[in-house]
């Protein structure tokens, strides 16, 4: 019998296993990925009485009301297609003319934001525009009733101005496909004849955006991503919520387009869209879903999803100068050293540091040291998860497999290193995992959000019963980890920066 996997067809015997298909196949599975079985599958097409209007700054979704009015936008709506904003005020923007059949009404009305209607220029149906309300007011505009409301994309209103162009109307078509399908981790289910199976979504990143696919890489650093939200239009990974990304490409967020929040409380979430969103300036587009989109459409909260990207990611920290060296030899990309050039030396930082620049480029600068003066770090994610997460973001540990710290100041007198915070990101660190009783030599601590100074890290060189790593008495101190100063071949005195890895 025959089934597909990943979109590629497969003979299989009855009553043979996930876990021999991908065996004998060499299809690669992460544990506990989830598993997308199609039984049966009917696409359908229809459209909502919604309709996209797409200007030359942008574009907008209107829902057309069940009037007279809203019926006769549905045949003549092509027929404002290339026409210009005639005339801009604070609470309107007109468009048009066509003619029309409307009747005249001299009447006054009430139009609410956001509403869309006809206007009659002098009473005359032969001068028709359609008019989008920014405020409400009273009119007399010849007609009586709104053909429908805008319901997305109202900022674009905000940045039309006279002699813009109606690029085109499309009605929203919806295409549905009726699945009877299941998703499982199970590797002992056996497939059907003729069952689609789907283990992972493979996302394309767009290189005009490489901010956010090095983003992407780091939510899916370990392989995978968990889906935080599900709903009718997208699914949601808030794995690097509250990271700051930059908007590289506000664009219309097409079916399986793949976009990162850049502004508002849920910055950094990334979406997988499943039905077309309007262009916002909060979400930059930064890939698709080029396979497994089907994936994607059956999904449920919590679930974990096996993601690959193209291209891949050429973070270099953590590997050795060779390694490097044998990888971008691979990927046609010139590799210059530096520092410690030896082929045992650990690279720690690499320029320039986005994959796309060094795809462009096909050459990258790295910089490496002695693998000894690599600073090993435990990390408390259990005892002070806000606090760890806080030191990965300021260290580079939440996307890099080495961070770094810059030294503030060492302090032989308290017996203490401390490096530099950003108080800013830190008004959030609540005390937590603080000290009892003793500060030990070679924890690691950061000033919460109780203390002025809250956010400057640091390490304790030798125990303490009245102060921890930073300075700063017990209650406002968060105890983040420990390293082996014993294990440290530098002089934390002198140095102006260390390097640091973390123990898994």
């Amino acid at each position: 019998m025959h089934i597909e996997v990943d979109g590629n067809k497969t003979e299989i015997k009855e009553g043979v296993t996930l876990e021999k298909i991908f065996s004998e196949n060499n299809i690669f599975y992460q544990k506990g990925s989830t598993i997308g079985i199609i039984k049966k599958e009917t696409e359908k097409s229809s459209y909502l009485d919604e309709f996209l209007v797409t200007t030359s700054k942008g574009s907008f979704v209107v829902k057309i009301k069940d009037t007279e009015e809203g019926k006769l936008f549905k045949e003549i709506s092509k027929h404002f297609e290339k026409k210009n904003v005639r005339w801009k005020t604070s609470t309107l923007i007109a468009i048009g003319a066509v003619p029309t059949n409307l009747k005249p009404i001299k009447e006054e009305q009430i139009y609410n934001p956001w509403d869309v209607s006809f206007i009659l220029a002098g009473y005359d149906n032969n001068t028709t525009y359609i008019v989008l309300s920014q405020k409400t007011h009273k009119g007399d505009y010849g007609t009586n009733n709104p053909l429908g409301k805008i319901t997305q994309g109202r900022h674009v209103l905000s940045m039309m101005e006279e002699g813009d162009e109606i690029v085109s109307i499309e009605p929203v078509e919806v295409f549905s496909v009726e699945r009877d399908f299941e998703t499982t981790t199970d590797l002992l289910y056996k497939p059907k004849n003729g069952e689609k199976i789907f283990t992972c979504a493979l996302i394309k990143l767009n290189e005009i955006a490489p901010m956010g696919m090095e983003h992407i890489f780091s939510l899916a650093k370990d392989g995978q991503i968990t889906i935080d939200e599900v709903s009718e239009s997208y699914v949601a990974s808030k794995g690097l919520i509250g990271f700051d990304v930059e908007s590289e490409n506000s664009n219309l967020r097409k079916k399986n387009s793949v976009s990162i929040r850049t502004e508002g409380k849920d910055k950094g979430t990334v979406y997988i869209y499943k039905k077309e969103r309007i262009t916002t300036p909060n979400h930059s587009v930064v890939g698709i879903i080029e396979l497994g989109s089907e994936l994607i459409d059956m999904v449920k909260k919590g679930d974990k999803i096996s993601v690959r990207t193209s291209p891949h990611t050429l973070m270099l920290l953590g590997l050795t100068q060779k390694e490097v060296g044998d990888k971008l030899k691979a990927e046609g990309i010139e590799q210059e050293r530096e520092g410690d050039t030896s082929d045992e030396a650990i690279v720690v930082d690499q320029d320039p540091p986005f994959t796309a620049d060094i795809v462009k480029n096909k050459n990258v600068k790295i910089y490496g040291i002695d693998k000894k003066n690599i600073v090993e770090i435990e990390l408390f994610e259990d005892k002070a998860p806000k606090t760890v997460k806080y030191f990965r973001k300021i260290t580079g540990l939440i996307n890099k497999p080495i961070g770094k710290l810059d030294i503030q100041f060492a302090h032989p007198t308290v017996s203490l290193v401390a490096f530099e915070g950003r108080s800013f990101e830190a008004s959030g660190l609540v005390p937590e995992n603080t000290p009892i009783d003793i500060s030990k030599r070679g924890d690691v601590g950061v000033t919460n959000m109780s203390r002025q100074h809250k956010g400057l890290i640091g390490v304790r060189l030798k125990d303490d019963k009245s102060y921890g790593p930073t300075g700063e008495e017990f209650d406002g101190t968060n105890i983040i980890g420990k390293i082996d100063l014993g294990d440290i071949n530098i002089d934390l005195n002198k140095e102006k920066s260390i390097y640091i890895k973390e123990i898994k």
